[in-house]
């Protein structure tokens, strides 16, 4: 019949025929007791403010107190210790009042015995366990209510307002007594009662159940308020026994969302209205522009014989040809930003960069230029075919036409994997870039670096929106009279 090693017991009992009795009980209980017996109410207080016990018997009539009185002030005083009541009184009342007061049993001194106290001792030192931890996880959730800064309220089943955090009340201006225990249906926006009213009714039905919201609500003195709130079914947990409302003021996030959403609307009505004026302007361009090339065909400047009408003549054709090359070059642009759909196959770097110096054949004379490749480390990519002989084009041709006159072009070109996206390094030792110059206008549209009459500045560009429109990137690391490398990463696409 032991229950611990070792047990501290306080007994306050005036009957020296009950303590040697209830004596008797715990030593026969307990391998171990220790027991301190007090006479009077006001020496068991003194001992309850010195010590600690791991459970008080209490007897109700005392020479200095009677009933109710000396169960609260035991109370106040055992901290963690259950405290059961011995009494010669069989009052049924008296036993339900003393128990609702907060002591773990109330016992008949008649009816017990060894085994009977051994079971009152064992399920209230349960119970009371089980009710401090009740005791301090209420505490804890109190704690958090009273201290942050979100608005928490306890709201009960038929949606009274339990209680509401300092700063809830702050957030919609709330008073409890001005709006009679409730939240006001009325202040809710009338495009918003609905939801709250069926998010409430549908989080109480079911225990544990969480629903997030957001809603508008009429705060006084300052109009609709947007509020995010969570509902928290809590009714069945003894610490709460309340639907939790969770809610904080984020008007101005909503407020900022809708300006942003307005923004992207202008954005994008005025991105289609440009894609639609460079699709006018181009199409409406190209007649006139290939009228002019005509006539430019048919003007045989060499026949003419005044100088100046030569001259205008000759500037004619350059500004015709030029207006072509340019109309040419936003066509391109164009067509590359607006393709949604792509042809993807499997590329050989190998055959494509052979291509290309094929069909470069005469700018690439091998007598001035060294092309050098190795694509054994990753031999092939998924990509557009006309995407990657365009991008290498462009760089052949940069690297060209900004070569170094003091010594021979050597152009190297490799490939290599970097988790599973594919890497191509394009390489040459012409006359380069300083960086800290051009880092930031590089890749911009008719940015050029170099003084070259021939240099458009738009071949980079092209580069990066065909590289960027398959998901890729493109970086440059370039030094003065040393060269230039790109490095485009090309993402890992399936087909």
């Amino acid at each position: 019949m032991q229950l611990v090693k070792r047990f501290n017991v306080l007994l306050i009992e005036d009957s020296e025929g009950d303590f040697m009795l209830v004596e008797d009980y715990l030593t026969e209980i307990f391998d171990s007791v220790e027991i301190t017996h007090c006479w009077l109410l006001e020496e068991a207080l003194v001992s309850l403010r010195k010590n600690e016990y791991d459970v008080v018997l209490l007897d109700l009539s005392l020479p200095d107190s009677n009933g109710k009185g000396s169960i609260l002030e035991i109370l106040s005083l055992a901290k963690e210790a259950p405290v059961i009541v011995l009494t010669g009184r069989a009052d049924k009342q008296l036993a339900i009042d003393t128990l609702q007061l907060g002591v773990e049993d109330y016992l008949v001194k008649d009816e017990v015995n060894a085994t009977v106290l051994q079971k009152s001792i064992s399920y209230g030192i349960e119970r009371n366990k089980f009710r401090l931890i009740i005791s301090n996880s209420e505490k804890r959730f109190r704690s958090i209510i009273a201290n942050s800064t979100d608005g928490f309220a306890l709201i009960g089943a038929n949606g009274n307002i339990l209680e509401i955090s300092s700063f809830g009340k702050e957030i919609i201006g709330f008073n409890l007594a001005e709006n009679d225990g409730f939240f006001r249906v009325e202040f809710l926006h009338p495009d918003h009662r609905t939801a709250v009213i069926s998010t409430f009714s549908e989080v109480i039905k079911k225990p544990g159940k969480i629903k997030l919201l957001e809603f508008k609500y009429k705060i006084r003195n300052a109009g609709y308020r947007w509020l995010e709130s969570t509902f928290y079914n809590l009714l069945e947990d003894p610490a709460v026994k309340a639907v939790v409302l969770n809610y904080r003021d984020i008007t101005k996030r909503k407020n900022e969302e809708e300006e942003r959403n307005i923004l992207i609307e202008e954005l994008l009505q005025t991105n289609a209205d440009l894609k639609q004026f460079g699709y006018i302007t181009s199409h409406n361009l190209r007649a006139p522009v290939t009228n002019l090339l005509s006539i430019v065909d048919l003007l045989e400047s060499d026949k003419i014989s005044d100088i100046k009408t030569k001259s205008l003549v000759d500037a004619f054709k350059t500004a015709s040809f030029q207006l072509n090359d340019t109309l040419n070059d936003l066509i391109n642009v164009l067509v590359i930003r607006e393709k949604k759909y792509v042809a993807l196959h499997k590329i050989s770097f190998q055959e494509t960069v052979e291509k290309n110096i094929h069909n470069l054949r005469e700018l690439l004379n091998t007598e001035s230029i060294s092309i050098s490749t190795d694509f054994s480390a990753a031999p092939s990519i998924v990509f557009d075919p006309s995407y990657l002989e365009s991008i290498l084009i462009n760089l052949f041709t940069n690297s060209i036409k900004f070569a170094s006159p003091d010594r021979k072009l050597q152009i190297s070109i490799i490939s290599h994997k970097l988790g599973e996206d594919t890497i191509l390094e394009f390489t040459d030792n012409g006359l380069g870039m300083n960086m800290k110059n051009v880092k930031d206008r590089i890749f911009g549209l008719y940015q050029r670096f170099h003084e070259r009459s021939d240099s458009k500045g738009i071949g980079l560009y092209l580069i990066q929106s065909q590289v960027t429109a398959l998901g890729g990137k493109i970086t440059v690391d370039s030094e003065v009279d040393k060269g230039t490398t790109f490095s485009i990463t090309f993402k890992n696409h399936q087909i």
